[in-house]
């Protein structure tokens, strides 16, 4: 066993530990991940049906090993047990109209936008016309006291690269605190058809994050790109066509809504709890985490998410037996460990954010967070390199997390572990987008276990035939060497970095 004293190391191999890592098996992780990412589960969307089925098999997975349920009195707001839930509002966009006394135009039909800034309806009475977008080179003079603008889409390309100048159109938008933009695009079809995988997806939200929220008006601004051949109807008198040889900062009477319907409903999502207690220092524990959702059905096709993160996920549940068997034997941990496979994660570390906010152990007895999302393939850097593995944030808060990590590896695993995301300036940021920063934000030590983006990444590509199942049982060996360490030394791991 690793066993550090006063900041060093002196290591010898546990054979406890080995016995019991030797239950982690390619063919026991290829088992359960065959079945959680196959299109029976449909993506593991949150709070969808999917989600729900695979939640159920982790308990069921959990309940076999011998894991019992957490006992009521310990965790009343768990449901039997095993699941805590918390409930989301789901918000899809699509829910503004433009309503005229002449049309109404939709969503994806003669209107189109990228995020949704009004909570309430707004009237425009006046629109502020500045030009093509393209040649924008409008002042803050020009736009003083105007809250509506209309710009012409003439001469921006038809397809997604016309972002660019959209954004730049929006950031002087901002500045100058413009409620509205309406762009008049000649052609809206392309960029419709290219942009609706981007924007069509719900968005989720906490809804313990919503209580107390205030009603505001706006948000912020927002953009409408309209198709040329309704932007009259827009107009109270006169058409687009005579305006395009006008000044910016023309005045154009309107006479419009833009209507806000927000499409919500609210949903119940589980993270899932394996709690394997411990002897002497029971009140101690180790967290164990992945996501177990994935981004689900899109346009009848299934996105099986085999490396993200059903490879994190089906990780998690070999380190679960593995624990269990050698408590069962009598081997158990010092420390306890909590397994916990969270949802959400997809939807922005919700499942993670809901349990860190409410802990059914409390935080300040929480040694540490071992974090995986994605540990089954390859990327492009390492496609012809040894064995390896990404680790992200194991010395940002405790040098002591960051020596049991490496001496895990070296003495049991011997992968090579690459820090190039663990860089402060990592302008990918990975160190904030995944699980264990909910952690580390309420001051937990972490590590987050990664084997970098691939072409599959949120595609439908990203199957099970495609997992490395060598590497994984390597990355998974290492996550139980470390937890195991992490359990049993004598001193929990200090925090010595803010």
């Amino acid at each position: 066993m690793a066993v550090l004293l006063a900041g060093t190391i002196t290591a010898q191999l546990d054979s406890i530990a080995l016995n019991y890592a030797a239950s982690i098996t390619e063919e026991d992780l290829r088992t359960h991940l065959t079945i959680l990412a196959s299109d029976d589960y449909q993506g593991r969307d949150t709070g969808k049906e999917g989600q729900k089925m695979a939640a159920a098999y982790l308990r069921q997975a959990f309940e076999r090993m011998g894991i019992p349920p957490i006992p009521p009195h310990q965790a009343p707001d768990l449901v039997d047990g095993y699941f805590q839930p918390f409930e989301l509002i789901e918000e899809r966009i699509g829910g503004l109209d433009v309503v005229s006394h002449k049309d109404t135009l939709t969503f994806l039909n003669e209107l189109f936008y990228f995020n949704e800034q009004l909570v309430e309806d707004l009237p425009v009475s006046a629109l502020t016309y500045m030009g093509k977008v393209k040649d924008l080179t409008a002042s803050t003079k020009v736009a003083a006291g105007a809250k509506a603008f209309l710009f012409s889409g003439a001469g921006l390309p038809a397809d997604i690269s016309a972002m660019v100048p959209l954004r730049l159109t929006m950031d002087w938008a901002r500045k100058v605190e413009a409620q509205v933009v309406v762009v008049v695009m000649d052609d809206l079809s392309v960029l419709m058809r290219e942009m609706k995988h981007a924007v069509g997806g719900a968005r989720m939200r906490l809804a313990e994050q919503a209580k107390g929220e205030v009603k505001i008006k706006m948000q912020g601004t927002q953009l409408l790109l309209v198709d040329r051949d309704h932007v009259d109807a827009l107009l109270a008198k006169g058409r687009f066509s005579k305006l395009q040889r006008a000044k910016a900062g023309k005045k154009v009477p309107a006479a419009f809504t833009v209507r806000s319907r927000p499409q919500q409903q609210r949903v119940v999502s589980e993270n899932v709890l394996a709690f394997i207690e411990g002897t002497d220092r029971k009140e101690e524990v180790v967290v164990i985490t992945a996501h177990y959702d994935h981004v689900g059905v899109e346009d009848g096709v299934v996105f099986n998410g085999a490396d993200d993160d059903g490879s994190g996920t089906v990780a998690l549940l070999e380190i679960a037996q593995a624990f269990a068997k050698a408590k069962a034997a009598g081997h158990g941990p010092r420390r306890s460990v909590l397994v916990m496979p969270v949802s959400g994660e997809e939807k922005g570390l919700l499942g993670s954010r809901h349990y860190s906010e409410n802990p059914v152990f409390p935080l300040e007895n929480t040694v540490a967070d071992l974090n995986i999302d994605m540990i089954g393939r390859f990327d492009s850097v390492h496609a012809t390199s040894a064995p390896y593995v990404y680790v992200i944030g194991s010395d940002r808060l405790s040098t002591e997390l960051h020596a049991v990590n490496e001496e895990a590896n070296r003495l049991y695993v011997g992968l090579d572990l690459d820090y190039t995301f663990n860089a402060p300036d990592d302008p990918n940021r990975f160190y904030y987008r995944s699980d264990h920063y909910n952690f580390v934000r309420k001051g937990v030590p972490s590590i987050f276990y990664f084997s970098g983006v691939h072409e599959d990444y949120h595609q439908p590509g990203d199957d099970v035939e495609k997992i490395r199942f060598d590497l994984l049982r390597q990355r998974t060996l290492l996550v139980f060497h470390t937890a195991w360490s992490l359990a049993n030394r004598e001193g929990r791991v200090t925090v010595d970095k803010p």
